[in-house]
């Protein structure tokens, strides 16, 4: 008799380890469908794109279950609904909040197109055909000239007639060296359409004249230089506007043309 003792309480043992598993397991289960729910939506980076279009094309909605989104198929959808995005990255933090980090493209130029507005990111990647002034007067983009292009499709890059398309295609890097200038964001207009006739405009201020663009990185770091000197109140050149001629590499030289005062009689 007693020696059954040890044997029914391993039976014992291993009943309530079994059910203390299995209760465990329930939980889990329960705990996994019902509280691993999508509460809060966090979009990051959104700063051209529509939040509304990106929820929309996420297809995400309170309540889903977290672990149920096929992240890649949102984040495929997501970069289809906005031109404006490059890339998407998508987390989760906790059991209930989804976070949608965008990387986009910033508009910077923009060209007229079988009577549209063409907007550009700096790789002349295409992310908005406006059709009409009003609608391109809410988006902050200088206007540029470029050799002669053949189509113009959102989410590609511009594509460039055949006689022009090498150039077309060296136009981007002139324009990623104007980006990462110290000229960056204050040009109102770019004449890229001959090679070795380069001009940007400053501030509705300046008339910038590269020439070509050999040299380009080394030009531009000049003219910044040379726009500081003009721009200092010490000097007589600070309300002039004019010609900055950078043609020449390691020169510049400036042509008066008028002060910004002036007025159209």
């Amino acid at each position: 008799m007693n020696g059954s003792h040890p044997l029914r309480k391993s039976k014992l043992r291993s009943f309530a380890i079994t059910a203390v598993f299995f209760a465990a397991t329930v939980l889990t289960v329960f705990v996994f469908l019902t509280f691993c729910r999508v509460k809060t939506v966090n979009i990051e980076n959104c700063v051209f794109s529509d939040r509304q279009t990106i929820l929309e094309a996420g297809k995400v909605k309170v309540g889903m279950h977290i672990y149920a989104l096929d992240k890649e198929k949102m984040e495929e959808r997501i970069k289809e609904a906005s031109p404006y995005v490059s890339d998407v990255y998508i987390t989760r933090t906790g059991f209930t909040t989804l976070n949608i980090t965008l990387t986009e493209d910033t508009p910077r130029f923009y060209i007229e197109q079988d009577g549209n507005f063409v907007v550009l990111s700096e790789t002349l990647r295409v992310l908005e055909i406006c059709h009409s002034q009003a609608e391109l007067s809410g988006i902050s983009a200088a206007r540029i000239d470029l050799p002669a292009v053949k189509s113009a499709t959102l989410r590609q890059t511009l594509a460039f007639e055949d006689e022009t398309a090498s150039y077309g295609e060296e136009c981007i890097e002139i324009l990623e060296a104007i980006s990462a200038s110290p000229l960056s964001g204050t040009l109102t207009y770019a004449d890229l359409s001959e090679k070795f006739d380069l001009r940007v405009t400053y501030k509705d201020k300046y008339d910038i004249r590269f020439g070509s663009p050999k040299e380009l990185s080394q030009k531009l770091s000049l003219v910044a230089e040379t726009i500081a000197y003009l721009e200092d109140p010490i000097n007589r050149f600070s309300t002039a506007k004019g010609i900055i001629h950078a043609s020449v590499i390691g020169e510049t030289s400036f042509e008066a043309t008028g002060a910004l005062n002036d007025t159209v009689e």
